[in-house]
């Protein structure tokens, strides 16, 4: 029997993206609201609620200074916002946010050294984390989306491809790296000036890069040894549905 378009098989890549993002939603991300502006590479709409819910007093002096329009305010802001990632860029905005018109809005909180007072974390917890599935990021090219992209406060900071072995294709994380090699343009935006790590990605292994290069892009692994964390095992992961117990 075929199964329903609207109910993707379990083992297929529609899936593996599903059972992430499910994940990432039960654990305080937010889903995409398909704000993204492509030519700034700026979710627009969630850099301005975490703006205008962390900083209101802040935001309210820059929107005076424009003159009083919002939507005037968010423009301009954004367009600073974008040309400030393209010349210091995107960790040195996240750490020492960005001032316009005299007036400095912070795009990210860290988490404090010391936690002790009440509300120490109230701020670090005040970050806004999305998840978007399938982005369409290139304003060249429209047709090309992601697996995933990963938002802080509306700055992309990292791209996923995921492969799974378990479709008829038989694809694995090679062919997630062999993607970002030879299908993503390290000239977009997205890949250039704004996501700080680009992650490939099957049931079984995790890779990383933090530059896109073409046919020259090296990946590093990012798995947590063959039996778990800490403990002293071989290359890759525990097997799937067998995590590893310590010794």
């Amino acid at each position: 029997m075929t199964t329903p378009a609207s109910h993707p098989q379990p083992y297929a890549e529609s899936a593996f993206e599903s059972a992430i993002e499910t994940d990432l939603l039960a654990s305080g991300w937010h889903r995409y609201g398909g704000t993204y502006d492509a030519a700034l590479a700026l979710d627009t709409s969630e850099v301005a609620t975490f703006v205008g819910t962390t900083q209101n007093d802040a935001w309210e002096r820059l929107r005076s200074s424009y003159g009083g329009d919002r939507n005037t305010t968010q423009r301009e802001f954004n367009k600073r916002l974008a040309r400030e990632i393209d010349q210091r860029g995107a960790l040195d905005v996240l750490r020492h946010g960005v001032k316009d018109r005299g007036v400095t809005i912070d795009l990210a909180y860290f988490r404090p050294g010391h936690t002790l007072a009440a509300n120490a974390l109230d701020e670090y917890h005040a970050n806004r984390l999305t998840v978007a599935r399938q982005l369409h990021y290139s304003p060249r090219d429209p047709s090309k989306s992601l697996d995933l992209t990963l938002f802080l406060n509306g700055i992309p900071i990292a791209t996923v491809e995921l492969k799974s072995p378990l479709t008829a294709q038989r694809w694995t994380v090679e062919d997630a790296k062999r993607q970002y090699r030879e299908d993503r343009d390290p000239n977009e935006l997205l890949f250039a000036r704004r996501a700080l790590v680009h992650f490939a990605v099957d049931p079984d292994l995790v890779f990383l890069t933090t530059r896109l290069a073409g046919p020259r892009t090296r990946f590093l692994p990012f798995n947590v040894g063959s039996h778990g964390p800490g403990q002293s095992g071989g290359a890759g992961n525990p097997p799937a549905g067998n995590p590893a117990s310590p010794t």
